[in-house]
């Protein structure tokens, strides 16, 4: 159940953060909006395994997304085991 990227697909959040807005403060709003998204990726790399592959910020969140949908999974088959469980005392 792998969801990967396409090959050419790449992160544009470098080229969001480069552009710069028409005043100063739409600049700053920016510039803080980026370092933000970046404080967040890095935290969600830590999070997912294989997270700090070095792929781009859509990969991650592709992984992200698997990693997900695996522990949706585990979680249904534990609870699967504890109904059995629960049943089989009776």
């Amino acid at each position: 159940m792998t969801v990967m990227p396409p090959a050419t697909a790449r992160s544009n959040h470098r080229a969001a953060c480069k552009n710069s807005g028409s005043n100063k403060e739409m600049r700053r709003r920016r510039m803080r909006r980026c370092v933000e998204v970046r404080r967040k990726m890095e935290a969600l790399r830590r999070l997912v395994p294989g997270g700090g592959g070095g792929g781009g910020g859509e990969e991650l969140l592709f992984r992200a997304a698997d990693y997900i949908a695996r522990l949706q999974v585990q979680v249904k088959v534990m609870q699967l085991m504890v109904d059995v469980l629960e049943q089989t005392k009776d």
